[in-house]
Formats: C-alpha cells, structure tokens, sequence
C-alpha cells in the first residue's frame, strides 16, 4: 500500500474509533489530508481537529486510547493545551487539536475536510472556517 493510501486509511480507521469510543462529533482533516489532498505526497503527515461534546475534551486529550485503539503509539507529546504530536509505531506521524464546536467559531485555520462525524451532528460547516488561515497546514 502507497504511504498517502496508508495516511487516509489511518485518518479513517481513527473516524472509526472515534465513534466507538462515543463523545466526539466530528473528525476533521486539514492540509493536506483535508481539502489539500493534491497536496499528499510520502512526506505528509496527519493534520486533523476533533470536535468533542461539551464536557468530553479532557478525556480526549488526557487519554490517548482512542488513538492506541487504531495503531500502538511509539512517541506523543502535548505541545499545545488542545493537542499532541504523535508518532505511531509504524512510522505515521500526527498532529491533532481537540476542540469544542464554540471553540472554533472565531478560530483561523484552513478548510478542512469531513473524515466522520456523529449521525445526530449537522455542523458540516465548521470545515470552513469564518478566518481562514491563509497558511495552508503542512
């Protein structure tokens, strides 16, 4: 399988486990496994936001068994308060944010790209932001 099959294979099987652990609504890709797919090449990596229900992001960002569920994790650190870069055991990086939907609502980020989302969730439209960032994800 070609390394830019693996990252959005990855990105669902993390859609995936999202739902079955319950709590998120949406997972989101940005840069270049978001709206920038042409952008993909075997040096990108995964960019993505999850967007948690009202009192889930703790649990989503103090524990990473939603992310080992998918693939053992060789290395994470928290370099901001709402996400880690992690670093799975065959060699994919990431970088991911955990947000609440309010707390996107006046954020600058690039157009992201639907990966899953929770049936009863409607608000597609957080996957273009009202700032855009005009940086696209690396």
């Amino acid at each position: 399988m070609l390394r830019t099959e693996l990252l959005l294979q990855r990105l669902d099987e993390i859609g995936q486990s999202l739902e079955r652990m319950g709590g998120a609504l949406l997972l989101l890709g940005v840069g270049s496994v978001g709206a920038e797919t042409e952008r993909l090449d075997e040096y990108s990596d995964l960019d993505f936001f999850v967007i948690v229900k009202p009192g889930e992001k703790s649990r989503f960002i103090g524990r990473l068994d939603w992310l080992e569920g998918v693939h053992p994790l060789a290395y994470s650190f928290k370099n901001t308060d709402d996400g880690y870069k992690v670093l799975f055991e065959d060699g994919i990086f990431g970088e991911y944010a955990v947000f609440e939907e309010w707390e996107l609502a006046d954020a600058a980020y690039t157009e992201g790209r639907v990966i899953w989302k929770d049936p009863a969730y409607s608000n597609t439209a957080i996957a273009k932001p009202v700032n855009p960032n005009p940086q696209p994800q690396k």
